[in-house]
């Protein structure tokens, strides 16, 4: 028995080191408050930690990140960052290079614009300062220090410090270490999604990760389920959030994900999963915030901007500057476009580019595009959104957007760059393709480049009569006199068509006949110019009009006749040589 006792406690500790484990810190409680966006409660937490346990560096450090989390928008606010700061400053002037301290004052100098090397080099000294220096671990970094690093880069927007940084760090503390903290790979996911969309991949696979180390980890499920809510993936978002709940009811950011996928799709749904967050959020008068964004949702514009003014008057949009959105929104659909105008301007021109969403940009083009003058400056705007934003269908929305908005404004030129842009992207060449692009370059009035595309169009879609159409009209920009040939080899190109089915398209080879008889004419060919008419006559007989312009030709080919002798007949299958 004693044998047997044994054996199995052996068994049980190959088990557990095979899914070690971090011990669970005594912060974990506040940790997981910031994580479900919980920052009141947070910042109650960590400060009363600090006022049972003063000077202790890493509470410190907790209790700063809380304070930079007092934000609605995620984004830390002037008055945030200097207390953090003053925090951070005051504890390391009492206890010296702490890395703790060191770390969370990085957070800050990131945040004021420091040198990106000052600050990762502040941050090696933290690291440094931190090596293990006995047992198996010796000369590896504390690995709490490092998920603190990728902490703080998880928290900093996608355009400021060295997200790759944290990434190495983060994995390298991974591969070193077989007791792994699974917010280690949490924070490894949201730094490698802050690289961009297309990074989504190696994200959830972060945050499955940790989920192997903590199948119980809502918070992981989450954020897996936001990834696939830019990604528009139903099924999976829904999958992974509804599991996040399953696990921890009160994670409240998975019903706020869920409220802002339904909210354009149905309003039930948000308004269950929106009552549900409110339930499980912090108690703050600043959400009804989103009872106003709902009302909006639901079509209820008059008191949805009667919400909005509320909160504009409580909290003013300098706290709240999602309010400006909301006050765009609801005068476009009362249809004040002088006040949208004013209010997406108002938030476009202030907000940091990773907080500006696909539908703002949009809303942003469809109102100010109704004014004058306004289609360069939003196409700079577009520009920097594409430059922010990596993901292939977020860019090929914003070259579409800028290629309706310069349409709109008859700005051809412009509207062809970024609809060949966002073409190239689509990587797709289908009639669709064709018959825009070619569109584009006759509106643009560039008739080489509408040439060169229709004769692409025909060649892939040669039954087709569009190709044909724009081939001609480009033709007609660059032969403007009629007088080169290049509209006659188009107009012949396009006869070709036309005349497998004379009958239905009499009109358009009558059009032709009478520009390639111009064209004869213009060059003395008059016998040529002749059987043009001859050619009109027969689908349209006796057309008064046709007529006279034959007796004309008539007469003035034979006076050539009578003055020079006739000239030899041309094949009228190619245009003859001008003298």
């Amino acid at each position: 028995m004693k044998k047997l006792v044994v054996l199995m406690m052996s068994v049980a500790l190959i088990v557990t080191g095979l899914n070690a484990q971090a011990p669970v810190s005594p912060l974990a409680e506040g940790v997981k408050m910031l994580n479900y966006e919980k920052n009141k409660s947070a910042l109650a937490f960590f400060k009363s930690a600090l006022e049972k346990t003063p000077g202790d560096a890493e509470i410190t450090f907790w209790y700063g990140q809380a304070l930079l989390a007092q934000n609605y928008d995620g984004v830390a606010t002037p008055a945030a960052i200097k207390q953090a700061k003053e925090l951070y400053q005051a504890a390391l002037q009492a206890k010296g290079n702490d890395a703790w301290l060191l770390v969370g004052m990085a957070h800050v100098q990131a945040l004021e614009g420091a040198d990106v090397n000052a600050v990762k080099q502040n941050l090696e000294v933290a690291i440094t300062t931190t090596l293990q220096t006995k047992g198996k671990n010796k000369g590896k970094p504390n690995v709490e220090i490092v998920n603190a690093i990728g902490r703080v880069f998880s928290e900093l927007p996608s355009n400021i410090g060295d997200h790759q940084y944290a990434i190495d760090k983060l994995k390298e503390a991974v591969s070193s270490n077989e007791v792994v903290n699974p917010n280690l790979f949490i924070n490894l996911g949201i730094n490698y999604l802050k690289l961009g969309g297309e990074h989504g991949g190696e994200a959830v696979s972060a945050f499955n990760e940790a989920i192997t180390r903590d199948p119980k980890n809502a918070y992981a499920y989450y954020r897996i389920g936001k990834v696939y809510q830019t990604q528009a993936n139903k099924e999976s978002l829904e999958e992974n959030l509804k599991k996040a709940i399953e696990i921890d009811p009160s994670i409240a950011p998975a019903y706020f994900a869920l409220y802002t996928y339904y909210s354009d799709k149905n309003t039930d749904i948000a308004k269950a999963n929106l009552d549900l967050f409110l339930m499980h959020a912090d108690k703050d008068p600043v959400f009804d915030f989103f009872n106003a964004d709902y009302l909006f949702q639901a079509g209820q514009y008059d008191a949805s901007l009667e919400k909005t003014k509320a909160l504009d008057a409580n909290f003013g949009i300098a706290a709240l500057p999602r309010l400006s959105v909301l006050y765009a929104y609801n005068y476009d659909r009362k249809g004040d476009s002088v006040a949208a105008k004013k209010y997406i301007e108002q938030y476009i021109n202030t907000s940091a580019t990773d907080q500006i969403t696909n539908a703002d940009y949009e809303l942003a083009v469809k109102v100010l595009s109704k004014f004058p003058g306004t289609q360069v400056a939003l196409g700079s705007l577009l520009e920097k959104a594409i430059a922010a934003d990596s993901t292939k269908a977020s860019r090929m929305k914003y070259y579409k957007l800028g290629a309706d908005m310069f349409e709109k404004g008859n700005m051809y030129a412009d509207a062809f760059k970024w609809y060949a842009a966002y073409s190239a992207l689509r990587g797709i060449k289908d009639e669709g393709y064709y018959y825009k692009t070619a569109s584009l370059a006759v509106n643009a009035k560039d008739g080489a480049v509408a040439m060169a595309i229709s004769k692409d169009y025909i060649a892939a879609f040669p039954e087709k009569p569009q190709g044909y159409t724009f081939n001609v009209k480009g033709a007609k920009l660059i032969d403007t006199a009629n007088s080169t040939g290049v509209l006659f080899a188009a107009i012949t190109l396009q006869n070709e068509f036309l005349l497998k089915d004379a009958v239905k398209n009499k009109q358009s080879l009558v059009n032709n006949y009478y520009s390639m008889m111009g064209y004869y004419n213009e060059t003395k060919a008059y016998e040529l110019a002749i059987s043009m008419c001859d050619k009109v006559l027969e689908l349209m007989p006796g057309e008064a009009q046709t007529v006279k312009i034959k007796e004309s030709l008539v007469k003035n080919w034979e006076i050539i006749k009578k003055n020079a002798g006739a000239p030899k007949s041309n094949n009228d299958s190619a245009p003859p040589k001008k003298n």
